[in-house]
């Protein structure tokens, strides 16, 4: 008789342990500006609990497991580039499905690109990291002969789907007024030029 309560006690605090295991947060993170996995690492940690953080992965989604059924949870996003955004999220009694669009601050974007061309002052942007590379006699001829300047954020660069935008403005309007020849004289660090 012993033994049947010990082993029925194990069961249930096996099918307790179970259930419990099943209450979490399973989430995606886009940009607002493009829709899709912002163009970063991005970290999600849980304010106010004892819970580990976690990465997402390479589409931007992200599991946190093992929380308490029917309570708030206050996520604090984070992604290079953007700037930390927090988010709420109250679990069910099972999975619960979250979408948490990220917002940049984008000095550069497709509207700064029309309106940098317009002006007279284009820019292709680059990313130099902590190390970036000079202009060369080329690069500066490049530069003079398309009226457009190389513009190297060095290791601050906004958010990169900001650059993305703004590239991608300039490189149609280069293409319209120039055909597609200039493409083979640009620098090939031009960010999303490929």
């Amino acid at each position: 008789m012993n033994l049947k309560k010990e082993i029925l006690t194990l069961i249930m605090i096996m099918t307790c342990g179970l259930i419990s295991a099943q209450v979490e947060i399973r989430g995606t993170v886009l940009s607002e500006l493009t829709g899709m996995k912002p163009e970063a690492d991005i970290y999600i940690e849980v304010l106010k609990s004892r819970h580990p953080g976690t990465m997402a992965d390479s589409l931007g989604k992200f599991r946190l497991e093992y929380l308490e059924p029917n309570k708030e949870y206050l996520l604090k996003i984070s992604a290079f580039g953007f700037p930390t955004q927090e988010f709420e999220a109250i679990t069910n009694t099972g999975i619960t499905n979250e979408l948490f669009l990220l917002k940049a601050e984008c000095e550069f974007d497709a509207e700064k690109a029309d309106s940098d061309w317009k002006n007279g002052k284009p820019k292709l942007l680059l990313f130099g990291s902590i190390a970036p590379v000079a202009n060369t006699k080329a690069d500066e001829r490049f530069e003079r002969n398309y009226k457009i300047e190389y513009y190297d954020f060095g290791c601050t660069p906004p958010a990169m789907d900001c650059l993305k935008l703004y590239n991608e403005r300039i490189f149609e309007l280069m293409d319209e007024k120039y055909g597609k020849e200039w493409r083979k004289k640009v620098r090939p660090d031009v960010e999303y030029l490929n």
